[in-house]
């Protein structure tokens, strides 16, 4: 149950904190008030497509939060603890959605930030919204289709979420086939270029790091004059002595003797000397290594050439295949398997053909059951709507509906149009006036008489459905008079099993409400603001009084209203000891 609403800065609502009550809430206004604007904000914190127009005039973001009993909704609660989100029993559940204009908009439950897509699945089973033009929505066969299941219960959804799972499978197995069943010659094609770039990349015998340490030979190799002459230069003086220059090493060697000469027991002066020796020892070891490094400095004009050859070979499948030789071993990896699929294709071919035979097959079994639970439960919903138009004063009409199966032109099921909603075609039909055929609801001419077929409709899916809360946006469009209370006893009737928002421009429905808001705008000098208050009875009489009178409010129109305050509360009264008993 929907216990608190509160918008922050949604058009041209400042501020307003509303709470309702069980039983049916009455929301009247003058036209242009605001009412719509109030389902605009309930819809967009319940999931639906937010736009930034809807921040008010000169802020930056819009907030909108609403408060839910969940103590009875069970189905919240599994849900809730199915997604990890925190709930301890005994608290109530919090929504809340932020609009702003950077596009930043986050939606939350219980203060943790989550995804439309979670917010929808847990408000599907918090409030529904039942909008003006909820009518255009029950035209099309998917929603008739829909309410059918509602209707059904919960067998029919269980059936209903295993027919949808099996056809998402199907989907993308016959998805795969038609994908590998492309044309033959492109098929040939694409194994003669794979096996060709395969080949091609193996013959070059490619070798990780390979690129670099080329490059540092063929470096080399141009450089080894300056290499020899260098590398002789340092050899020469650490080792070689002649009668102008003495060795780096044999100068060493005469400091280690000199000092040896000098030394009588000096501690330091031996620790400088050991140091000075094996300093001497490590260069005289760097000699050997230049000498043994300078005999295999040899000029190898056709080393040179091998490794010129080799970085052409190279750089040519670079541009081919990849900017480096791992990029070109990670595309060889990747079209060998692409190869191997291709050639595999034809194993794959039958696999495919044979799990799509046999989902076809349980698809079928799982629709067929989906498909004879709702032909058995169509002629008590039938028999269920004309008894609602008969108490809403529509007792010559005529209600069916035409359930039939998708099958070709043979007579068979065609499992080519089959849907993730099962395999039945459906079509609400009706008569509203004696000797009229049997028409599509789309053909209605009245807009009265389809306001209150659709409330007949929400009215026998009220029975069986599990969402606490119905909002009702005007769907007394159309109606007036006797028809009026009649609409208005339905509410009361539904709000005995659920919390029912009724948003009214007819008194007679207005007069029924256990508790009526008022909503109104006001002109400030740089703003309109829209409010909306809980009306004391004595401004409920006030405000049923201007809607019958309009701008005339006199005794006569007080009186009247507080006669149909009366009645009304006789009705109700009527109407739940009905209920009890």
């Amino acid at each position: 149950m929907l216990r608190n609403l509160s918008i922050y800065n949604f058009a041209l609502i400042e501020e307003l904190q509303v709470e309702f009550g069980a039983g049916l809430n009455i929301i009247t206004g003058e036209t242009g008030a605001g009412k719509s604007i109030i389902i605009k904000a309930l819809e967009m914190l319940l999931g639906g497509r937010a736009s930034t127009e809807y921040i008010r005039s000169g802020k930056q973001r819009a907030i909108i939060e609403a408060t839910f009993d969940i103590d009875n909704n069970q189905k919240v609660k599994d849900e809730l603890v199915s997604l990890g989100i925190n709930y301890n029993s005994g608290e109530d559940l919090i929504l809340t959605r932020e609009i702003t204009h950077n596009s930043n908009n986050r939606s939350r439950i219980n203060g943790r930030i989550v995804t439309l897509a979670i917010t929808r699945k847990i408000s599907q089973y918090l409030i529904e919204i039942h909008g003006q033009h909820e009518d255009q929505v029950l035209f099309k066969p998917r929603k008739q289709l829909a309410l059918l299941d509602e209707f059904a219960g919960e067998e029919a959804r269980d059936l209903l979420d295993e027919v949808s799972k099996i056809y998402d499978e199907l989907k993308e197995k016959k998805n795969k086939l038609n994908s590998l069943n492309q044309d033959e010659k492109e098929r040939v094609r694409k194994i003669d270029l794979l096996k060709f770039q395969i080949d091609e990349i193996e013959e070059a015998e490619l070798v990780a790091g390979e690129m670099e340490e080329l490059l540092t030979t063929k470096k080399k190799i141009s450089n080894i004059e300056d290499l020899k002459k260098i590398t002789n230069q340092v050899y020469d003086q650490l080792y070689e002595s002649d009668f102008q220059q003495m060795a780096v090493i044999d100068q060493l060697n005469q400091f280690t003797k000199d000092l040896n000469r000098v030394n009588e027991g000096d501690s330091k002066l031996e620790s400088i000397i050991e140091l000075l020796t094996e300093a001497t020892y490590q260069l005289q070891e760097v000699a050997y290594e230049l000498e043994d490094y300078q005999a295999g400095l040899e000029f190898e004009p056709h080393r040179l050439n091998e490794i010129e050859e080799r970085l052409q070979s190279i750089n040519r499948l670079k541009r081919k295949y990849g900017d480096s030789i791992s990029e070109i071993l990670e595309y060889q990896r990747k079209i060998q398997a692409e190869l191997d699929e291709l050639l595999a294709s034809e194993i794959h071919l039958e696999e495919l053909k044979k799990d799509i035979k046999g989902l076809e097959i349980e698809y079928l079994q799982v629709a067929e059951k989906l498909s004879n639970l709702r032909q058995d439960v169509a002629q008590e919903f039938i028999e269920k709507i004309m008894l609602e138009l008969k108490d809403l004063s529509m007792e010559k009409s005529k209600f069916d509906i035409n359930l039939t199966t998708r099958v070709d032109q043979a007579g068979e099921l065609d499992l080519d149009k089959i849907t993730a909603n099962g395999i039945d075609r459906i079509e609400f039909l009706i008569s509203p006036n004696p000797g009229e055929d049997l028409k599509p609801l789309a053909r209605i001419a009245s807009g009265g008489e389809l306001s209150r077929t659709m409330l007949a409709l929400k009215k026998v899916i009220a029975e069986v459905d599990q969402v606490e809360t119905l909002v009702f946006d005007e769907v007394d469009t159309g109606i007036g008079g006797r028809v009026a209370n009649l609409i208005a006893e339905k509410l009361v009737i539904i709000s005995q099993k659920h919390q029912v928002l009724c948003i009214t421009h007819l008194p007679q429905i207005a007069s029924m409400g256990d508790i009526h808001y008022y909503i109104s705008k006001n002109m400030e000098t740089t703003h309109t603001k829209t409010k909306l208050k809980k009306l004391t009875d004595e401004a409920k009489v006030q405000e049923l009084s201007r809607m019958l009178g309009g701008s005339s409010l006199n005794d006569a129109t007080i009186d009247h209203v507080n006669e149909m305050i009366k009645l009304a509360k006789e009705k109700k009264e009527s109407i739940c000891k009905g209920k009890t008993e």
